[in-house]
């Protein structure tokens, strides 16, 4: 309900998005840590609430694996259906199940949605937009869980095997502090802006599989809700 309330779609319980978090490695597998940016890290996938808080971390996988690779190993992709919750609200005589949202990359599927792309109409347009509105939580997750933890805005020096548990220790401290609401300075973005600029983060499409036919027919319903209740939005930069 609560992602509904900040962009309308009903649904949604949570985002997902990946990021490479740089590590040092030995001379010995090196390779397999590389990206396709050059810079050595394990790619992290994670999925976020509206409160901003990691409610799945998959982190064991080093940053040479494909995103796709990354994703249909995930407990999320094998498990999804004890994971997301089998229960459906009806929007204009359609069936609508929980889902969670990725970016453009990501597949369409029955509990996964994501944007249109290509040439866009006016009504798919501002889908777009009320649905980007959801997924800059996790963006916004990602931003503040490396501001708050230094040990993440360089290199993590700890030996490689043992950075899996230090990403996801990092997130659970995370949840505690925005649970409790701690203070959060925005000046804490510098340093992490100023990793991205150095570590760019490569981002590949995730064609593990042919979008979904049901979850076309889904996202072609809330784009006709959307456009019938609410205004038609576009987006800011182009």
């Amino acid at each position: 309900m609560q992602f509904e309330n900040i962009s309308h779609i009903p649904q949604i319980l949570g985002c997902i998005d990946r990021t490479h978090i740089p590590i040092t490695v030995p001379e010995e597998g090196y390779r397999d840590f590389v990206n396709r940016k050059g810079w050595t890290s394990y790619n992290v996938q994670a999925i976020v609430d509206h409160n901003g808080r990691f409610r799945n971390v998959f982190a064991k996988h080093p940053g040479s694996v494909h995103d796709a690779a990354v994703f249909k190993d995930s407990t999320l992709y094998k498990h999804s259906q004890e994971i997301i919750p089998q229960m459906e609200k009806h929007v204009n005589g359609q069936g609508i199940p929980f889902m969670i949202v990725g970016d453009p990359a990501y597949p369409l599927l029955p509990w996964l949605i994501k944007s249109y792309s290509d040439s866009l109409s006016p009504e798919e347009e501002s889908f777009n937009v009320y649905l980007n509105s959801a997924r800059v939580s996790v963006e916004m997750a990602f931003g503040r869980l490396k501001a708050r933890w230094r040990i993440l805005q360089k290199k993590v020096d700890c030996n490689y095997k043992f950075v899996p548990q230090v990403i996801v220790a990092c997130c659970v401290l995370h949840n505690f502090c925005e649970d409790n609401k701690d203070r959060f300075l925005q000046e804490w973005l510098q340093p992490v802006i100023e990793l991205d600029e150095v570590f760019v983060q490569p981002r590949q499409q995730i064609n593990c599989e042919r979008d979904n036919i049901r979850s076309t027919i889904i996202r072609e319903c809330l784009k006709d809700y959307l456009a019938a209740n609410f205004p038609l939005r576009k987006t800011l930069l182009r």
